[in-house]
């Protein structure tokens, strides 16, 4: 007897990556689960290097009660690099940020059906209702690789259809 398939389920992560990568100005490449090297197997750079990148956890929130709501709050790091340098390029991190937290300002982008894809799998829609940054951005220090890295809180409600129970 085989276990049956699993439908793939929208989760606060992947609702998280698709709204910060449909922000104008950023792609789903510019944010992942974990910072991607920065370099490529063929020894080029990595094209996070110039745009910046940024990492997204989820750290708390809770589902509602009654409705099929979720309501995370997703640990974002934004990450930034000048190779070659000892300088970390805390104006393009800063940057990153500000433009995620003018979209939590930004009344015209919720509401949207977001359709999360990851690897081909496409996950069951999503709309972001709210969204606001539970702490603001700031810098973390002391990193081997002298990247810039900006750590902040991000609060979502979002709901999905195929979380409805009928």
């Amino acid at each position: 007897m085989t276990n049956p398939a699993i439908p793939p389920a929208t989760t606060d992560r992947l609702v998280a990556k698709t709204w910060i990568g449909s922000i104008p100005g950023f792609t789903m490449e510019m944010v992942g689960d974990r910072l991607p090297p920065d370099v490529n197997p063929d020894r080029s750079q990595a094209a996070w290097i110039r745009t910046g990148f940024v990492t997204v956890a989820t750290s708390g929130g809770n589902p509602d009660q009654m409705l099929p709501v979720s309501k995370p709050v997703i640990s974002l790091k934004v990450w930034a690099a000048l190779p070659g340098s000892n300088d970390p390029p805390w104006g393009l991190a800063e940057a990153i940020g500000a433009a995620i937290t003018r979209a939590t300002w930004d009344r015209t982008g919720f509401g949207r059906p977001l359709t999360p894809v990851v690897d081909g799998v496409v996950y069951p829609v999503a709309t972001v209702k709210s969204a606001y940054m539970a702490t603001t951005f700031r810098r973390l220090y002391d990193d081997a690789a002298d990247y810039a890295c900006l750590q902040g809180d991000l609060a979502l409600t979002w709901t999905s259809r195929s979380q409805i129970i009928p």
